[in-house]
């Protein structure tokens, strides 16, 4: 059991302030006797810091206050093999948990970054990762539940962003191109959604999206 949890830092009380008494208190089913809860004093200040919950000897989910200012800011995700495979944090350090990383790359090695930008936990943008690259970007802009906005990166420069400006769900039918440097180069449009884009004249530069803006 220990070894799944340690990914919780269970098993790291060795850490912090030499001196320190940490403690780990368990909390069990009133009916059934299973192992429900772990609660542990991390950081030797008397006060609980880290919980993770259980089905006996499989855990569900963690929290922890690593800063110890009384809110949880860290928050862990195992899957039925007790593997973590999520860790949930808060951008703006208040309790709110807004933002979600797996720990596991995916079949292409691209690692992914969930953000919900209203904090409502709803996840309206998804950053995928190469190393700590960012590579390209999907965002639902219209808070409908689907995707709308497809950005790509090369290195630190966007070379892409498309939409869908029908807002139906499917596929972009409008993209902005932008040059090695990041520059505005043209715009290109899909009306009739066959996937083949046309040049479009006339347009205006759009403002550029820095990697990784959390709006």
């Amino acid at each position: 059991m220990l070894g799944a949890i340690a990914a919780f830092g269970i098993e790291a009380s060795a850490c912090g302030e030499p001196g320190a008494r940490r403690r780990v208190v368990p909390s069990y089913d009133n009916f059934t006797g299973r192992l429900v809860q772990l609660s542990a004093d991390q950081n030797g200040d008397g006060r609980l810091d880290q919980w993770t919950y259980l089905d006996g000897n499989r855990p569900m989910r963690g929290e922890a206050d690593a800063n110890a200012d009384g809110r949880i800011d860290r928050w862990e995700y195992f899957n039925a093999e007790s593997a973590l495979v999520m860790v949930g944090t808060s951008s703006l350090d208040d309790g709110t948990e807004d933002t979600w990383t797996d720990t596991v790359p995916a079949a292409n090695g691209e690692m992914h970054v969930a953000r919900s930008r209203r904090r409502d936990r709803q996840h309206d943008r998804h950053e995928y990762f190469r190393g700590t690259v960012l590579v390209r970007v999907e965002e639902d802009t219209n808070a409908d539940g689907r995707i709308d906005r497809w950005d790509r990166y090369e290195g630190p420069v966007l070379r892409e962003a498309a939409f869908d400006t029908t807002l139906s769900g499917r596929s972009p039918d409008r993209r902005v191109l932008y040059d090695e440097r990041g520059r505005f180069e043209h715009v290109e449009a899909d009306p009739d959604g066959d996937g083949r884009f046309d040049r479009v004249g006339g347009e205006p530069a759009p403002p550029v999206r820095q990697p990784g803006a959390f709006e």
